[in-house]
């Protein structure tokens, strides 16, 4: 695995983790890190050995606590989750219906629609990283002529989400449409081909403003001339309400009470130590697609005025 795959490769075991030895230990690294970090946390100790013990009672948290962030498989869990499908435990629900996770769910949905409108026949859409290709492979296809030329495009450093997605795409009747690629998003091998190039996610790992360019350049150098990106990117967030600075009013528009807040900081944070390594103003996603050859063309963002959407296009 080169250099460049590590620093944005997000997980280090497969979508399946047991609670057999390797979670205990886990679990008992965290334990001690909180109790030597007791004056430092969020919540009690106490609360937060419970977090801990309950996030091993489920598959998605004990892929968590192995992993501190999402893969393929477990990013698709949360955008496809309903309110009312069964979850293993409260704190499962909790995560899924009360923590920052409905945002990126809303999002995922958002980005959906901006698709739609560019799956016409002859089209050629990627997604990078794919994951497990939702985004591609939950649009409507029916209205597009058979053999005319259609083609999706799913790349991932992640050989396991590659394969659930070719999956995915046999079990919707889109094989024969459908190519993939294990393969750093930075050395995408495509040139001048793509209609549309969606990526959701991927340049929060990213610190370096000059790698960041360099990604969007490779996402340019991919499109045909007149072809768009959607890139999501994260602003810096607010100040919780109860840090120096804070406000209680500025986490209304991300849907999250402050006790939740509170417990989702506490989880992501003081336990998984989950890294988000970049936050994007929209003037600097600007500029960086403009230095890579992109011009922006809209920004969409939720109803309350977050999680961002842009457009841009190759112009030359």
């Amino acid at each position: 695995m080169t250099t460049t795959a590590e620093s944005t490769l997000s997980h280090h075991t497969p979508s399946s983790v047991d609670s057999g030895e390797a979670t205990a230990r886990r679990a008992a690294e965290i334990e001690a890190r909180l109790r030597a970090d007791e004056a430092r946390l969020l919540l009690p100790l106490d609360r937060e050995l419970a977090l801990l013990a309950e996030l091993q009672e489920f598959e998605f948290g004990r892929f968590l606590l192995h992993n501190e962030g999402l893969n393929g498989y477990w990013t698709s869990y949360v955008f496809q989750y309903e309110p009312g499908d069964p979850t293993a435990n409260d704190l499962e629900r909790w995560l899924l219906t009360k923590s920052l996770m409905p945002g990126i769910r809303e999002r995922f949905h958002r980005f959906k629609a901006q698709i739609a409108p560019h799956v016409t026949d002859g089209a050629v859409l990627a997604s990078v990283p794919c994951g497990l290709m939702d985004d591609l492979l939950q649009q409507d296809y029916t209205a597009v002529a058979p053999g005319s030329g259609l083609r999706l495009i799913g790349a991932d450093i992640d050989a396991e989400s590659v394969e659930s997605a070719r999956a995915r795409a046999a079990a919707r009747g889109l094989a024969d449409v459908c190519e993939f690629h294990v393969r750093d998003a930075w050395q995408l091998g495509l040139d001048g081909e793509v209609d549309l190039l969606t990526s959701n996610g991927l340049n929060m790992y990213e610190p370096d403003r000059a790698r960041l360019v360099e990604l969007y350049r490779n996402f340019a150098r991919a499109l045909r001339v007149g072809g768009r990106l959607l890139v999501s990117f994260i602003p810096a967030p607010p100040a919780p309400p109860w840090a120096e600075g804070g406000r209680s009013g500025d986490w209304d528009r991300y849907g999250i009470h402050a006790d939740d807040l509170r417990q989702d900081l506490a989880i992501f944070g003081d336990i998984l130590q989950a890294k988000y390594l970049n936050f994007t103003s929209e003037q600097e996603i600007r500029e960086q697609l403009a230095e890579a050859g992109l011009t922006v063309t809209g920004i969409s963002y939720s109803d309350t005025g977050v999680l961002p959407v842009a457009t841009a296009v190759r112009r030359h």
